[in-house]
């Protein structure tokens, strides 16, 4: 089909397989080269001149049938409602086509490439499936054909520009589709290894704030319970929604699966939601035997909680034992996993969340005057101070070698701003201690954005690193909230 002859397939074909893969993406790649260098030359570029001059004016009318049809798709409707994505498809699709059917592109069949495995990356990162996407070229295929159709009498031309379109569709998509499994490899591969390691930053010291905040929750609702004169039941604090509920549904399904036990915690966080709400209406009812016997049954679902956290950071301990990182911290290799699921979890549910980037100030003095292991004892004490300052929910991650990254979950502008001014003072109060009694004082500068919806979840992280830049452009020791 395609002309190959500038290769040596039986080259391609015999390469030795010590690299496995690698390999085998490498001589894919070139054969996607050696196919697109063909569709772009010599006799096809007539026909894509062609395809070009009709399609132009069609471009608005195919982006609106593809963005129509697939409104109608909830899981896409989801993400094209957004603004930002609904002012820039129609666009950034029309450009696409343009551009592939362009006999200039053939001048660089690299940038080409790069394209297509880009359009793959974003597709995998805002979670949308290979089903969908084949859908959407589908219905792309149908629009340029009906319109090529309209336009081309003849059925020996139609039938070149058929065949062409055919052939650069099949091999664009095929790059864009081995970019968007190579994206979730990685991801799965991330998501595993995070489980094997258990997700814990400091497995006991987790296990105690759980507990704390879980018998906490239950000493207060157990108060209004009891002395609330007139009870609204609708109007108690619901557990799933607490704190400790929040690290339920953020942190507990990336426990390792051998202990599955994210499911159960689930389960249990509901069934003590259920019996509260119970009791509340046995004693709005005045039915005292009933209401003291939903009470106990509280306090029993509590306590088998309290014990199951127990066990389970006990587990996850052992799996994480020997791991030996500076501050305890995720490291980037996990912020993709991570920021994938916050994000399909903020649109499905409309549960908001915030990106903190901290950055120490001038930390490069601290280790030119005291030396690099007393930087790192600097670190390992913000990144202490940082865990005690966010809540159990929430994760912090070890950006890069001064700079912090903490994704806060369910909050509100207010709220990320007072947990980032929250830090940001803390650290200008602490005394960070060194051997020798000396104790040395640094400040930090914060740059925070709001998911706002849109599905790609890296606007998020580079909007709060220019929020960062703001605040250190202001004299440092700042808090500064981004947007677009």
């Amino acid at each position: 089909m395609y002309d190959i002859n500038d290769l040596s397939l039986q080259a391609l074909v015999n390469q030795k397989n010590h690299n496995g893969r690698m390999e085998n993406s490498m001589s894919m790649q070139n054969i996607m080269q050696a196919q697109l260098a063909a569709i772009y030359s010599g006799p096809r570029i007539p026909i894509l001149d062609a395809i070009t001059t009709l399609l132009e004016p069609e471009l608005p009318a195919i982006a609106e049938v593809f963005y129509a049809e697939f409104l109608e798709i909830p899981e896409t409707a989801r993400i094209l409602q957004h603004h930002l994505v609904q002012k820039n498809l129609r666009v950034s699709l029309s450009q696409w086509i343009r551009a592939l059917f362009d006999p200039n592109s053939g001048a660089d069949i690299a940038a080409v490439i790069q394209r297509q495995e880009k359009i793959g990356s974003v597709h995998a990162n805002i979670n949308v499936r290979l089903s969908v996407f084949s859908h959407g070229i589908g219905i792309l295929k149908r629009e340029i054909y009906t319109r090529l159709e309209r336009h081309i009498p003849e059925r020996e031309k139609l039938s070149e520009a058929f065949l062409l379109v055919e052939q650069l569709f099949d091999t664009t998509t095929a790059i864009i589709i081995e970019a968007y499994l190579s994206h979730e490899i990685n991801y799965e591969t991330n998501e595993l290894s995070m489980k094997m390691k258990g997700i814990t930053q400091n497995a006991a010291i987790e296990c105690e704030r759980l507990r704390t905040l879980l018998l906490d929750w239950l000493r207060i609702t157990l108060t209004l319970l009891y002395q609330t004169s007139e009870l609204d039941p609708a109007s108690l604090p619901k557990l799933q929604y607490s704190t400790f509920g929040l690290w339920v549904i953020y942190k507990s399904d990336l426990l390792s699966h051998t202990i599955n036990a994210s499911t159960d915690l689930k389960r249990q966080t509901r069934e003590i939601d259920e019996v509260l709400f119970q009791a509340a209406q046995h004693r709005v009812a005045g039915e005292s035997a009933l209401f003291f016997e939903a009470v106990n049954r509280l306090n029993d679902a509590v306590t088998k909680t309290s014990w199951f956290i127990s066990s389970l950071v006990d587990q996850m301990m052992e799996i994480d034992r020997g791991t030996d990182v500076l501050t305890r911290l995720f490291n980037r290799r996990y912020l993709d996993t991570i920021l994938r699921r916050q994000t399909e979890i903020s649109i499905k549910q409309g549960l908001p969340y915030a990106v903190l980037i901290i950055d120490l100030d001038h930390f490069k003095r601290i280790n030119d005057q005291y030396g690099h292991d007393n930087g790192d004892i600097v670190l390992k004490s913000f990144a202490e101070m940082l865990l005690l300052s966010v809540r159990t929910s929430d994760f912090i991650f070890r950006y890069g070698g001064e700079e912090f990254l903490v994704l806060l979950g369910n909050v509100e502008p207010s709220g990320a701003l007072s947990i980032a001014e929250k830090i940001r003072s803390r650290c200008e109060m602490q005394a960070f201690k060194l051997p020798g009694d000396i104790a040395i004082h640094l400040t930090c500068s914060i740059g925070i954005s709001m998911h706002d919806g849109h599905p790609d979840y890296n606007r998020s992280v580079q909007q709060a690193d220019a929020a960062l830049y703001d605040a250190k452009r202001a004299g440092r020791n700042q808090t500064v909230l981004g947007g677009e």
